[in-house]
């Protein structure tokens, strides 16, 4: 009588498919330099992507996936990282039943991490990555090149935006102090609405693309908020389904500007300033005294840091202005984000350092302050008006 067959010779090794799978990475390595390649002619991109392909292809998919109420984004990542686990413990299985040597399975899971690695890099960059290829927006808005800012024109908008920071309270809630931190807007809907229209008067009033006037998809509210809390992030955009996402605990300075921020990525905007600037421009041009508060306090605090690190005096002179009430807020959301600060929010910034420079955004996760150049070269071509 002879043995029965072993388990290796009943089931043999699945193949490797490496030729399928590195021509699939190699696909997407062509993908990303195609990207570097097209800031050479940033033009072209403005024209037949940012204006054409990007919208035709955003807009509709933020639609199908705004009809559900929740992230899709998330579900991504948790069911990828499903996949990868599962993966991981069937080659355990095929290793322990010998169905599969170890280097065996290592290299097919290597292989699949590269195929992976392809099909992302091909989907980032065709559904919303060649947009870090477009021209500057000072370019596209016909703004002159930076040459810098003398101290008194820091300390003129710093008081412009005191000014309508304290009005903007003072619309809000009637008094110069309510004793309390300001809560966040309860009817959210309404926030959305009056973004809309913020949207339409930026657009107007900068000469944007007019599809960024168009409705997009719903900013989602992020049930892994506590997860993204520890590592410092505020919301994200997800190109493969198009939506803005957006942390539902933030603070009632930061929630606003967070949306508007990432609803300007949903609308073609990059870089990490432009976005910044936008949601500051949307919020202040909006109807909704919420949200005009919110975005006009935040833009008062990237100018008066700039301030204070060119002439901490003049900033010093200038601070007792601003109203109790909108000091509050801002030791309140100070005081909210510093309970975050730890490892976790260490790791963020530095994978989000490199996310940025590997998509090349001058100075990675510096580039977010320089939407101060943006407010200036603004207020410069606004008559020296800071204020939308």
């Amino acid at each position: 009588m002879t043995a029965g067959p072993t388990i290796a010779a009943d089931w043999p090794a699945p193949p490797l498919r490496a030729r399928q799978r590195l021509a699939i990475l190699a696909v997407g390595l062509a993908t990303y330099a195609l990207a570097w390649g097209l800031q050479r002619v940033p033009s072209v991109v403005e024209i037949a992507y940012s204006g054409f392909i990007g919208p035709l292809i955003t807009q509709p998919l933020s639609f199908i996936t705004g009809i559900v109420p929740f992230s899709v984004a998330e579900f991504v990542y948790v069911g990828y990282a499903g996949y990868v686990v599962w993966m991981g413990g069937r080659g355990l299985r095929e290793i322990r039943t010998k169905r599969r040597s170890p280097a065996h399975a290592l290299a097919g899971g290597a292989l699949r991490i590269c195929r992976d690695a392809g099909i992302v890099l091909v989907l980032f960059y065709t559904l919303w990555g060649f947009n870090y290829s477009r021209p500057p927006l000072e370019t596209r808005a016909g703004w002159p090149a930076w040459d810098g800012v003398e101290p008194n024109e820091l300390a003129n908008l710093t008081r412009q935006l005191v000014r309508a920071s304290n009005a903007a309270y003072l619309a809000l809630h009637g008094v110069q102090d309510t004793g309390v931190p300001t809560e966040p807007p309860e009817d959210i809907a309404a926030v959305r609405r009056a973004l809309g229209e913020g949207w339409r008067n930026a657009v107007g009033l900068l000469g944007l693309p007019s599809h960024m006037d168009n409705r997009y998809g719903r900013v989602k509210w992020l049930l892994s908020t506590p997860v993204f809390a520890r590592f410092g992030v505020t919301g994200f955009y997800f190109p493969f389904t198009a939506e803005a996402n957006v942390r539902y605990d933030l603070p009632a300075l930061s929630l606003p500007h967070a949306m508007a921020h990432e609803q300007a990525h949903q609308r073609g905007i990059a870089e990490e300033a432009e976005a910044n600037f936008l949601a500051f421009l949307v919020g202040g041009l909006s109807p909704d005294p919420h949200l005009r508060y919110a975005c006009l306090v935040t833009g008062l605090l990237r100018i008066a840091q700039a301030l204070v690190q060119t002439d901490r005096e003049k900033w010093n002179e200038i601070a007792p202005e601003v109203y109790a009430g909108v000091r509050r807020d801002q030791e309140h959301q100070a005081a909210f984000f510093r309970q975050f600060v730890g490892v976790g929010t260490t790791v963020g910034s530095a994978v989000n350092d490199r996310y940025l420079r590997a998509n090349r955004v001058e100075g990675g996760i510096e580039n977010y302050g320089h939407s101060i150049r943006l407010m200036i070269a603004f207020a410069r071509r606004n008559a020296g008006d800071v204020v939308p």
